[in-house]
């Protein structure tokens, strides 16, 4: 792999461990020619516009060992889709070996154009730049981002021959972590089960196809089917997304891309309250699945995916090292802020102690608002991927805390939203609404952690309102 020559190790050191502060990280990656990108970009674009600029999408600051910023770049040839990328300073050069093999793969399957390279890093290896499909951690992601591979699987899915091709997209590039893709077809694809899933109308269509480490892509399935039955069973109209298919080979599950819009966009509609009460309602069949004993495995592997792994444990504790983990870089471009952070984690886990968790069951375990989609008028649970065997109240947590983000957003009075969602789920024991509530404080945070970008102008004051919130929450919370 070809390197180039920007900025110097000990000045990328200094970024990543923080000593330029806050606007040092907040303009590298708003402005990252002027910290190095130029060199790599030249080295995989020759003869480039000048005038081509990235544009943001995410970025992830761990203090003291990487910061990581991930763009869209659209090249100007209109017969290319915009090319997600990654680019990364670290302190630590990162493994980057079957890179050069994985390259020679993507130039093969015709995935380099308009590019010459996919891969730049400067020679000693502090700063790196790949543009998808690479990554040495999921090296399946480059045949699944060729058409003609995808075209080939679609039609194994389906159980028939098409000569249709498939398109397709990145929605989420996260080297090392995780990948999303949106593929797109002229007929629907479907799969020869009680459940052949219409993509589209009009004879279009589109998939969803998640990338998976170790076969924890069979899970989501497996509890999709399980919720399939139970939800349309007790709320017609209600389910959760259903899954085409997995590819053990690709570790890849496939998934019908639903129709509807996120439940955040009807918050400020007259008639959201109705929907609320549903979403609570369908979140009280999912968790009367019932307590799962600490010896059991849930669920039963189905007869498709007999390797089906367990459903993961999870519980309080681990969502309040998941929130300290989230807020590193607040603690380290704001230290006083990140030391209020850990005081009021450790007030909540106080607060949790003191009242011991309900017997576990099956929970969701990312209901968010994004993760239901209105159609029409019905409702689709997404986003399974964290489903797992832990008490109820989390669930019941995240959604108030991810109800009063979107309402502070929106300018909607976010108490009415509360109150009908829990009114929808129903009578439960005071001790888990107690917990919901701690927890939901939890989630605030972590929320404020991942959801305010720190490329953000006002940043530092969203987060220290946020943090302000959750300090007068535990004082005022259900005692």
């Amino acid at each position: 792999m070809a390197s180039v020559s920007p900025p110097a190790s000990g000045q990328i050191a200094r970024l990543v461990a923080g000593h330029r502060g806050l606007e040092g990280v907040r303009r590298a990656v708003t402005d990252p020619f002027a910290y190095g990108f130029g060199p790599l970009l030249d080295h995989c674009l020759p003869n480039r516009s000048r005038r081509l600029a990235p544009m943001l999408v995410r970025s992830k600051y761990l203090p003291g060992r990487t910061l990581t910023a991930y763009y869209t770049l659209a090249t100007g040839n209109h017969r290319y889709a915009p090319r997600h990328l990654a680019l990364t300073w670290s302190v630590v050069p990162p493994d980057l070996d079957g890179l050069a093999l994985l390259e020679r793969e993507a130039d093969v399957r015709g995935l380099v154009e308009p590019f010459s390279r996919l891969v730049a890093s400067t020679p000693d290896g502090c700063l790196t730049l790949l543009l998808a499909p690479m990554d040495p951690a999921f090296p399946r992601l480059v045949r699944l981002s060729e058409p003609g591979y995808v075209t080939s699987t679609a039609a194994s899915l389906a159980g028939r021959r098409t000569t249709s091709e498939r398109e397709v997209r990145t929605v989420r590039y996260r080297p090392g972590r995780r990948h999303v893709l949106r593929v797109t077809t002229t007929e629907p694809i479907g799969i020869g089960s009680a459940h052949d899933p219409v993509l589209g109308e009009g004879g279009s269509g589109a998939a969803i196809v998640k990338l998976y480490r170790d076969g924890a892509g069979t899970r989501p399935i497996a509890v999709a089917a399980a919720l399939d039955a139970a939800l349309t069973a007790a709320l017609p109209g209600v389910r959760p997304a259903r899954s085409i298919g997995y590819v053990e080979a690709d570790q890849a599950s496939w998934w019908t891309a639903e129709d509807g819009e996120p439940v955040w966009r009807r918050l400020s509609d007259l008639r959201a309250a109705g929907l609320l009460r549903r979403i609570g309602q369908a979140l009280r069949v999912v968790h009367e699945a019932g307590p799962v004993p600490a010896d059991a495995a849930w669920p039963c592997p189905l007869p498709s995916f007999p390797r089906t792994p367990p459903l993961p444990r999870y519980d309080a504790f681990a969502e309040m090292a998941a929130t300290a983990r989230a807020a590193e870089h607040i603690r380290g471009l704001l230290p006083q802020v990140g030391a209020r952070i850990r005081d009021v984690i450790s007030q909540l886990g106080d607060g949790l102690a003191a009242r011991p968790a309900e017997p576990a069951t099956l929970i969701h375990g990312d209901l968010t608002c994004e993760n239901v989609l209105v159609a029409g008028d019905e409702l689709r649970l997404i986003g399974l991927d964290r489903a797992c065997i832990a008490e109820p109240a989390l669930d019941l947590g995240t959604f108030v805390a991810d109800l009063w983000w979107w309402c502070a957003s929106l300018g909607v009075d976010a108490r009415p939203a509360v109150a009908a969602f829990v009114d929808g789920y129903g009578p439960c024991d005071r001790v888990r609404l107690a917990r919901a509530h701690g927890l939901a404080v939890l989630f605030h945070l972590k929320l404020a952690a991942r959801r305010i970008p720190i490329h953000h102008p006002e940043w530092a004051h969203h987060v220290i309102r946020a943090v302000r919130l959750a300090e007068d929450a535990v004082v005022g919370g259900p005692r």
